[in-house]
């Protein structure tokens, strides 16, 4: 079964990932970023948006969160979605294609320490292959387990699309999507909850990039199978004509 799965992780130091969105509920997570126009819009996983998920107003997100059990109230916002565009061509039985963008109601607020977006990554996945990437988020901490009231980290390496072909043979597309994880231990992996969330590598200037999205895995943290993340880079052309 393909699943998504945070495991061998840690809790974040609170708001140091401040482009990390929650949703009410937590059936996913995903990424604030900034288009062209300044406006701030949502990067998630186009199966966290499927069927019934679809509707835009079923959908309230949390920023600048870190305990969800907390009001924050001095770091924190909920906003509405007001529009949700799902790439026409993502299937549910190959997982190609899976990203989706949510338009926010309030969508020309202030960065802040807490709520800021990441850049979208401008090199190709191939370049972080061997770097240690962060994966965040409030999945389960292990398959089928408890979520987390605060949220968690875990780094982990991106892979060669060679390694990533070598585990999955065919169910990897290498246009499309990107896999991290560690091929000798295994242990590390995003988890249930964690879909749509960041793969987040940082550059050389220091600078944090969106290389991928939480997409699907087989089984969780199994060293054999990394875990799955649409290719960020692949969708830029198509990221900008709809946010």
């Amino acid at each position: 079964m393909a699943t998504s799965y945070i495991v061998g992780g840690e809790e974040a130091i609170p708001y140091s990932w401040p482009w990390q969105f929650g949703a009410y509920g937590h059936i996913c997570g995903g990424s604030l970023v900034r288009n062209a126009n300044g406006q701030m819009v949502v990067v998630t996983a186009a199966h966290c948006v499927d069927g019934s998920l679809g509707s835009a107003g079923s959908w309230t997100m949390m920023l600048g969160k870190h305990s969800l059990s907390s009001p924050e109230q001095s770091t924190s916002m909920s906003v509405k979605v007001t529009a949700i565009n799902k790439h026409r061509r993502y299937s549910s039985n190959t997982m190609a294609n899976d990203i989706a963008v949510m338009i926010l109601a309030d969508n020309t607020f202030a960065d802040t320490d807490a709520v800021s977006p990441i850049c979208l990554t401008d090199v190709d996945p191939a370049e972080y292959a061997g770097k240690d990437c962060v994966v965040t988020g409030w999945g389960t901490l292990e398959s089928g387990g408890s979520s987390p009231d605060r949220l968690q980290q875990v780094y982990k390496p991106v892979l060669s699309m060679a390694q990533c072909s070598a585990a999955y043979g065919n169910a990897f597309d290498p246009t499309t999507m990107v896999c991290s994880g560690d091929l000798v231990n295994g242990g590390v992996d995003a988890c249930q909850g964690d879909s749509g969330g960041p793969l987040a590598c940082k550059s050389a200037d220091g600078s944090w990039h969106l290389v991928g999205v939480v997409s699907w895995g087989y089984g969780c943290a199994d060293a054999r199978y990394p875990g799955v993340y649409a290719n960020v880079h692949n969708y830029i052309d198509w990221l900008s004509a709809n946010m």
